[in-house]
């Protein structure tokens, strides 16, 4: 009798011991995404980044906001319905990485996306104040900087 008992024992000793080393391995597999694997240097979050460092006045974020979202607004009308809907579905899926070469766009398209970024630079740097300038092209430099060395890696 007493060896039965030690036999269930000892077995559900091994079953807890089997469970307790797969268990947690199971429940990791399960949410652990794609995303988290595959990359190992995740960014970091962002605190605002050079915007919140500018103190912008109330009237310069106002004015800087219209600027953007016009600026968005002209870049939509450059891509056609069907661009439009492979970068929506990137954004979706949060894959971005190789979309803009996926949109297969014209020379011509690539040109008016040039001007409308030259033209939004250029209100950007008409609103904000000879020191915000400067900060903000030493923070373009500093982050070209930064996407070079990574590239070259």
């Amino acid at each position: 009798m007493f060896r039965k008992i030690k036999k269930v024992l000892a077995i559900a000793c091994v079953t807890m011991a089997v469970g307790a080393v797969t268990i947690p391995n199971f429940v990791s597999a399960q949410t652990s995404t794609p995303d988290s694997t595959s990359r190992p240097e995740r960014r970091k979050p962002h605190d605002g980044g050079i915007w919140k460092k500018l103190n912008l006045t109330d009237a310069q974020k106002s004015q800087l906001k219209t600027i953007h979202e016009n600026a968005k607004t002209q870049r939509q009308s450059v891509f056609t319905p069907e661009q439009r809907a492979i970068m929506e579905q990137a954004r979706q899926s949060g894959d971005r990485k190789g979309v803009g070469k996926s949109l297969n766009l014209t020379d011509a398209q690539k040109q008016q996306l040039k001007t409308i970024s030259q033209n939004t630079k250029t209100q950007v740097e008409n609103v904000l104040t000879s020191e915000q300038n400067q900060q903000l092209a030493k923070f373009r430099q500093d982050r070209k900087a930064q996407y070079n060395s990574r590239r070259d890696r």
